[in-house]
């Protein structure tokens, strides 16, 4: 028998500028090294820059993409924000966040080259703006009334580097309804306190294959998966079902609060009221479930669909949506507080579902196209997960007919096409330069 010869090996394809490597998850890697050599060459990058003061290490900080108001620089803005002129031999940074200061000034946190990084993403978010298809969804009334020019873009990276675009003045800084985006992390809550088994045995992990609000269930007679609305109200529904509803919706919006550093989200109340008068359509997949038994037998089918719409209503922003996608990317630590909030086994099974199930009837092309976890909403938010490196938010009204953002979408599939992204890119990429 003739063996194939093996092909000719390839050269590793050049990485774009500012790309950076997928690392481990943050629990799984020690803080960034701080020991004498570190800090000596903190010390001379921050020279190379001028004149080393105080002023000019907070600004370097800043240009390594962390912000002015990150808690884990609480004690070096106290030690350097006022400071003058700085001494070689006095250049002590706090113990306790040397490490960060060191990283960031040599270009060792996951954007090393942070302002190409921003660059190259921003460039993308601008080819991205020509897109001008899509409407506004309407069967929401309050949702119609939504800006369909509207396009903002939010990033975080697994160390906590952040920034914001917006096509026009006040977009960044707009605040809209996560609706269907708030499925993954009700998900992720649910796991943490129901248990995996329990949770699966209401609910299913297989794509549906139709329309996101079917009336439809399994073969087992169960919701095919927990990001379409019948699986999300089921999993409503194992979120502490002996509590009171709004007790129940204070534990979900403390998560969301948590994966987005402490900054606590909103509530839409007008969406609420507008959905909750038309949900028609809910009212009859949750009584579709509960005549085949779908609920567990502690939970209530109508507390379970209250607290289903008031997550829908859950307002928020990109700067915070992109922090909650990095803490998914991050294995469940938020970047910028390092606190642990789902964990690891529940995030895995999370990011599974967005990736085969999370963009509606459109999934399997964009785990074909675009190969990451993702979820959109039919307000025009898009959550992205690139697993151990960041995670981005994105908002644009105009949907397509699968009910996703259309812009979000052309931002997806130019990502791919500039950073290695898909989830094969590894096994189709030439060999990996050295570090």
């Amino acid at each position: 028998m003739t063996l194939l010869a093996p092909p000719e090996p390839r050269t590793a394809p050049a990485l774009a500028p500012g790309a950076f490597r997928t690392r481990p998850a943050q629990f799984e890697r020690g803080a960034p090294a701080a020991d004498d050599s570190a800090v000596q060459a903190s010390w001379r990058a921050l020279s190379a820059r001028g004149e080393p003061t105080g002023a000019a290490l907070m600004a370097a900080l800043e240009a390594a993409g962390l912000s002015a108001d990150d808690p884990r620089l609480t004690a070096t803005r106290k030690a350097f924000a006022d400071a003058g002129a700085l001494e070689e031999d006095s250049f002590a940074l706090p113990g306790e966040e040397a490490g960060l200061v060191c990283a960031a000034l040599t270009g060792r946190l996951a954007a090393g080259d942070f302002q190409a990084f921003r660059g190259r993403i921003t460039n993308l978010f601008h080819y991205a703006s020509g897109v001008s298809g899509g409407t506004v969804a309407s069967y929401i009334p309050e949702l119609a009334k939504a800006d369909p020019e509207a396009f903002a873009l939010g990033c975080c990276t697994i160390d906590g580097q952040r920034f914001e675009l917006g096509l026009r003045e006040g977009d960044a800084a707009r605040r809209f309804c996560v609706q269907s985006v708030m499925k993954p992390m009700n998900y992720a809550l649910a796991l943490e306190l129901a248990g995996e088994a329990t949770v699966h045995a209401h609910v299913g992990r297989e794509p549906s294959g139709q329309g996101f609000n079917e009336i439809t269930l399994n073969r087992k007679g169960r919701p095919h998966n927990p990001m379409i609305n019948a699986g999300a109200i089921l999993t409503a529904a194992m979120i502490r079902p002996g509590l009171a509803v709004a007790e129940r919706f204070d534990l979900v919006c403390r998560l969301w609060r948590g994966a987005a550093a402490g900054d606590a989200p909103g509530f839409d109340e007008a969406v609420y009221a507008s959905e909750t008068a038309h949900a028609d359509r809910n009212h009859a997949l949750a009584y579709f479930m509960r005549e085949h038994g779908c609920f567990p037998p502690e939970a209530d089918m109508h507390e379970a669909l209250e607290l289903y719409l008031r997550c829908c209503a859950i307002e928020t922003d990109v700067r915070r949506l992109a922090c909650a996608a990095a803490t998914l990317a991050n294995g469940g630590v938020c970047p910028v507080t390092e606190r642990q909030l789902i964990s690891r086994e529940s995030v895995k099974a999370v990011l599974s579902l967005m990736l085969s199930c999370g963009m509606y009837d459109f999934s399997g092309e964009y785990a074909f196209t675009v190969g990451l976890p993702a979820k959109s909403g039919v307000s025009g938010a898009l959550m992205i997960v690139v697993p151990g490196v960041a995670g981005f938010a994105l908002y644009s009204p105009r949907l397509g007919q699968e009910g996703n953002s259309e812009r979000g979408v052309e931002f997806s599939r130019r990502l791919v096409q500039a950073f290695p992204w898909h989830v094969y890119a590894p096994i189709v990429a030439g060999p990996a330069e050295p570090d």
